[in-house]
């Protein structure tokens, strides 16, 4: 798996937390130094998955959220979705 999947899920795990996605934290998630977590971070601000607004921690779109999301194990999508239909039964 490329750095910017890996990037890409370390984000989207962080953003169910509620909590900043800066760059440390998703080094330590990842596993690569932060200069590499970098810049696979603006590899995927200039293909539109991540964006930046200034300082502050970047963000998933919702391009990368939806490409998140699709890079997760099936097992792990179909298990959540088996719980929505069981809620609505």
């Amino acid at each position: 798996m490329s750095i910017e999947a890996t990037v890409l899920r370390a984000m989207l795990r962080v953003a169910r937390r509620r909590e900043a996605a800066d760059e440390e934290a998703l080094a330590a998630r990842v596993g690569d130094p932060a200069g590499e977590v970098r810049d696979a971070i603006r590899r995927l601000d200039a293909a539109g998955l991540v964006e930046r607004r200034g300082p502050s921690a970047p963000r998933l779109t919702m391009a990368g959220l939806a490409v998140a999301v699709g890079s997760l194990p099936v097992a792990s999508r179909a298990g959540r979705s088996a719980r929505r239909s069981s809620r609505a039964a």
